[in-house]
């Protein structure tokens, strides 16, 4: 019966992150139903596909986890072994996956097991996370490795802010409004 209960409560919780679009929405949701070891304040969490241990994973604040984001928090390697070996003294490798404040991840990254993200840190698209991430870096690649600082890129973002000067625009325009003040240009 157990077994039965845990592949449905599985499959509601999936469901569930494919009907909320809204990445504000379904962080609430996580962290109401404590699926999240731990999910802070301020968190926006977009990906579809929730990990196979999800009270592994620990979101602090301030986090944005962008779509098609895919936290692996096991390997299954073991299970070759065990069948080479004709045994099952392998076991399943595991581990938390830690992301701390102030934290961009983007599109369609994979973050392995084991690994902590530090504070201030941005993870550009389609990296592949495979070791820890030192506080203030940007981490770009596969496997992922530094290619810059967080304080640049928010520089770069205060220069961005200037062409907008005297217009009516915010962090929450959308990108169709912010064309329309661009073109003029």
């Amino acid at each position: 019966m157990n077994i039965l209960y845990d592949k449905l409560r599985r499959y509601y919780r999936q469901i569930k992150m494919i009907t909320i679009r809204d990445g504000w929405k379904k962080a609430k949701w996580l962290k109401k139903h404590k699926i999240f070891s731990m999910i802070g304040e301020n968190c926006y969490y977009t990906p579809n596909i929730l990990p196979a241990e999800p009270f592994l994973v620990e979101l602090h604040n301030n986090i944005v986890v962008s779509a098609g984001v895919r936290l692996i928090t096991h390997s299954a390697v073991h299970c070759v072994f065990n069948g080479e070996d004709k045994n099952k003294k392998h076991i399943c490798p595991y581990g938390k996956i830690v992301i701390n404040d102030n934290v961009y991840i983007g599109a369609d990254v994979i973050i392995n097991y084991g690994v902590t993200i530090g504070k201030n840190c941005i993870i550009a698209a389609g990296a592949i996370v495979t070791k820890d991430v030192p506080d203030g870096e940007v981490w770009a690649g596969v496997p992922a490795k530094k290619i810059g600082t967080y304080v640049d890129v928010k520089k770069k973002s205060i220069e961005r802010m200037k062409k907008y000067e005297g217009c009516n625009v915010n962090g929450d325009t959308p990108v169709i409004e912010l064309m329309k003040y661009s073109e003029k240009e």
